[in-house]
């Protein structure tokens, strides 16, 4: 079977003989309404290489779930056994352990601000920011209504495929 883009070459060639004056309009109509059909063709078996795909995508995510899941269960683990060992490391007092490999020490806390009452606190202590954003919905419409908004102006976006 002919490549995609081979047969669009062809139908893109065909389109410009029959618009040329030499040749009568129905004199390549069987010729053309072949290439149509096995253009559609072609672009059918490219679709179901695109939901081949999908299957494969789907598969993916569930596997990057499983290992998410995976990742999530020995980081708790990890964390759960640091926790055991400074624990045990409070209770007993030991501060520094050495070994040929590693250094464990018990570092003290450093001291932090603890926020009981937000709306309680003065203002010089609070930063305050403010975000800025353009509404283009809003902007669209005026825009489409004939309205000139400064700064802005009406553009087509990429085409799309779909496939339902």
């Amino acid at each position: 079977m002919t490549s995609l883009y081979k047969l669009t070459k062809q139908q893109l060639e065909l389109k410009e003989l029959l618009d040329s004056e030499d040749i009568p309009a129905n004199a390549l109509d069987d010729t053309f309404q072949a290439l149509s059909g096995e253009f559609n063709e072609k672009a059918v078996s490219v679709v179901h290489v695109i939901h081949n795909m999908d299957s494969d995508i789907d598969a993916v995510d569930v596997e990057i779930k499983r290992l998410t899941a995976m990742k999530t269960a020995l980081k708790n683990k990890k964390e759960n056994i640091r926790e055991y060992l400074q624990t045990n490391m409070e209770a007993t007092g030991i501060t520094k352990i050495e070994c040929p490999l590693f250094k464990i020490s018990l570092a003290k806390g450093r001291e932090i601000a603890v926020i009981d009452n937000e709306g309680m606190l003065p203002d010089d202590l609070v930063d305050v920011s403010v975000v800025t954003k353009p509404n283009k919905a809003e902007i669209l419409k005026l825009l489409k209504a004939g309205n000139e908004v400064p700064g802005a102006r009406i553009e087509r976006s990429n085409n799309s495929l779909r496939i339902k």
